[in-house]
């Protein structure tokens, strides 16, 4: 039986990387790999850019790793040896400097002008979930979802309770002890199991980590840095509640289920996933908040939902 790892392939963002380390490593890459022209797309838990290489556009990740991204190249390679559309690593190899790696993957050129096909996103979740944890696990550290750091919810609430005005604290409280039993129950998992099944998850499973390839028009879900075992529900449970905090199409969880064969929309443990979700992304806006104040912004505003104050805005990702 497999052993679950006590950290995801990436467990800490890399804006707690010194912006020296990252400049450094990233030229040297560029230099090692004749990159040219790079443009950041987006920065979260890793930085992801756009570079041109002498063969064409590729995608760059600069990471900051528990151990080795390694396995990430090595699990692209299993999915797409098993009919999983998913980028191609470029890189055989990460490039390692200081305590960052870089990898190098296939460019897809998105098109944002078409809808996501998201029957086809759930049924690929399905397949996704029919893979037997253990065959993954021979090469790639998987965790147990709910050990990710953003989940520790006792850690994070009685960090935050002193910055936080008493009320809304003690809402945040009531919330976390109301959903501690789902948590409990999502936690301990077991791959024997034949009450609540553990499979393998993507982990993140929203409209932000789905593009659509402009040449073959299908979708390409990214972002695999959250692959943990989980009851299947995890993977539901971020679009349960998209439309209404996030903002988007009122049917993308409804097409998603189709595709996967099983709506759980009122499952107990879903919903409540889906709004342990809710409470760590105000929790992590809120520390974020601390120290900048566009974030901080943005935590008062996810505070209003919490306070069922009927002018709470939908929610920005930032």
């Amino acid at each position: 039986m497999m052993q679950f790892a006590d950290l995801p392939l990436v467990a800490s963002p890399i804006s707690v990387v010194e912006e020296n380390v990252i400049e450094e490593g990233i030229l040297n890459f560029a230099s090692e790999q004749k990159l040219s022209d790079i443009q950041l797309i987006r920065r979260s838990m890793n930085a992801v850019y756009k570079v041109v290489s002498p063969s064409g556009p590729k995608i760059m990740r600069v990471s900051r790793p528990t151990d080795t991204t390694l396995p990430a190249i090595e699990f692209a390679d299993y999915l797409r040896q098993n009919n999983f559309e998913v980028p191609a690593p470029m890189s055989r190899a990460p490039f390692r400097h200081d305590e960052i790696e870089i990898t190098l993957w296939e460019f897809i050129e998105p098109d944002p002008k078409r809808l996501v096909d998201w029957p086809a996103i759930g049924n690929f979740v399905r397949r996704l979930h029919d893979i037997d944890p253990n065959d993954i696990a021979k090469f790639y550290p998987l965790p147990k979802a709910t050990s990710f750091p953003w989940w520790n919810f006792d850690h994070l609430l009685a960090e935050m309770g002193s910055t936080l005005d008493a009320s809304d604290c003690e809402v945040l409280l009531k919330r976390w002890q109301a959903l501690r039993p789902y948590f409990t129950t999502a936690q301990n998992i077991d791959l024997g199991s034949s009450v609540v099944r553990p499979v393998l998850c993507h982990g993140d499973i929203h409209p932000g980590n789905v593009i659509v390839d402009r040449n073959s028009g299908r979708p390409v879900l990214l972002d695999w840095d959250l692959l943990s075992v989980a009851p299947r529900e995890w993977d539901h449970a971020a679009l349960l509640t998209w439309a209404t905090r996030w903002g988007g199409q009122a049917s993308t969880y409804s097409d998603f289920a189709q595709g996967y064969g099983s709506d759980f929309s009122t499952n107990d443990l879903a919903n409540a996933l889906a709004e342990l979700r809710l409470l760590s992304a105000t929790l992590m806006r809120w520390r974020a908040g601390l120290s900048t104040p566009s974030a901080r912004a943005e935590a008062e505003n996810r505070m209003k939902w919490w306070r069922q104050d009927p002018t709470a805005p939908m929610w920005q990702a930032v």
